[in-house]
């Protein structure tokens, strides 16, 4: 995609309340987008066994069952994204349905139609928030972050509200700098803030604690140092991101958070604080590994979400 182009969303549609949010956060995020919608035929049955596996059909009716289950499936899927189609259409995008066939696992048939389409964003739904998302791990929505090489909007519940600024993640890392630069492709004209959490450590040490305690004037104004220096450096940080947002065409500002109670958490209240439409957040790795994503940042994020997660892969 060229730089302001209008961006191609492939929106994953599966019939779910939480896909026509995705549908709904889509159009919010990318007014007059193309979408692609993409609805992955579910085929129950024999399909895939061997004729000689069932023994009270013949071969011949186990492959005539075979190509009649898979032909309603295919007509259900259809049927699933022809509607998500005029749902995405009368909230303003372009949109039209694609054909897939039936495949296991859903999540690569959606990135293969992803490449084939050569879609810039793949928009998918969730089910849950809080300690009931983890059941988000190892369904298509998890299995797509852990191996997808392009942007996926990971849209909760509710969807949260789409009309305010882009809060994107940055740590100072490649892949931090990575979302910010596809933000400015994808969000272009939406105002951003670049939100860069620390964490005191000075103040969550014991020692550090009994040292700025101690009647010892040059221990205490150590510990005062560190910690003035710990905050500067933060906010260097902060106006790196600043600095890369605005270079990607951004109308950005930077918020720097000193935080005891974890990144993600800081992230997520700034994104509330300033009514955020979406967070945006870099990924390390591709496929298996990616592990590491899970217990990051983006996890956190992810897993407790309020409103649309940008995940943006290396």
């Amino acid at each position: 995609m060229t730089d302001h182009a209008t961006p191609h969303v492939l929106i994953a549609h599966d019939g779910s309340a939480g896909a026509a949010t995705a549908v709904r956060a889509a159009a919010g995020l990318f007014p007059a987008a193309r979408a692609s919608v993409v609805t992955v035929p579910q085929v129950t049955g024999p399909v895939g066994m061997e004729p000689s596996g069932l023994t009270t059909v013949s071969p011949e009716v186990a492959l005539q069952l075979a190509d009649a289950l898979e032909s309603e499936a295919r007509r259900q899927a259809g049927e699933t994204a022809q509607q998500a189609v005029e749902r995405a259409r009368a909230l303003g995008l372009q949109a039209e349905a694609v054909p897939v066939d039936p495949s296991a696992p859903a999540w690569a048939a959606l990135l293969d139609a992803a490449h084939g389409l050569a879609a810039d964003v793949l928009a998918c739904g969730t089910r849950g928030r809080g300690a009931f998302a983890r059941a988000l791990l190892g369904s298509t929505s998890a299995s797509l972050l852990h191996n997808a090489d392009l942007p996926v909007l990971v849209v909760p519940d509710g969807g949260g509200t789409l009309d305010g600024p882009v809060v994107a993640a940055y740590d100072g890392s490649p892949g931090a700098t990575r979302a910010i630069q596809v933000v400015g492709r994808l969000l272009s004209g939406r105002a951003a803030v670049v939100a860069h959490a620390w964490e005191p450590v000075f103040h969550r040490s014991l020692t550090a604690r009994a040292l700025a305690a101690a009647p010892v004037d040059d221990l205490h104004a150590t510990v005062t140092d560190l910690q003035e220096a710990l905050a500067n450096s933060a906010a260097a940080r902060t106006q790196e991101g600043v600095a890369a947002a605005r270079a990607a065409g951004l109308d950005a500002a930077g918020e720097t958070i000193e935080s005891d109670e974890g990144a993600w958490r800081a992230v997520a209240g700034a994104a509330r604080t300033h009514g955020a439409s979406v967070i945006a957040t870099g990924t390390r790795g591709l496929g298996a590994a990616r592990s590491a994503l899970l217990g990051s940042v983006s996890s956190g994020l992810i897993q407790n979400a309020e409103l649309p997660i940008l995940v943006v892969p290396d």
